[in-house]
């Protein structure tokens, strides 16, 4: 199974490469299949942004990810 994840858009390089913040976790990211600016909520799948979000449509995956996490153990 494949997921993505949530994160928010740090920096954005000129080469393409944002910086993602995951909860705490900074990843950097490929951002050229979407348009995105610095502040943005995406989608992160396989090291590359595939959509944009808004912030509480962000909120409320990462509350079903701590959700999973915490019954999956």
């Amino acid at each position: 199974m494949c997921v993505a994840l949530p994160g928010q858009v740090k920096k954005l390089r000129p080469d393409g490469v944002a910086l993602v913040d995951f909860n705490g976790n900074m990843v950097e990211a490929q951002a050229g299949l979407v348009r995105v600016k610095e502040g943005d909520w995406v989608l992160v799948h396989a090291g590359c942004i595939i959509q944009t979000m808004r912030s509480n449509e962000a909120e409320e995956l990462i509350d079903i990810f701590r959700e999973v996490e915490r019954f999956g153990h």
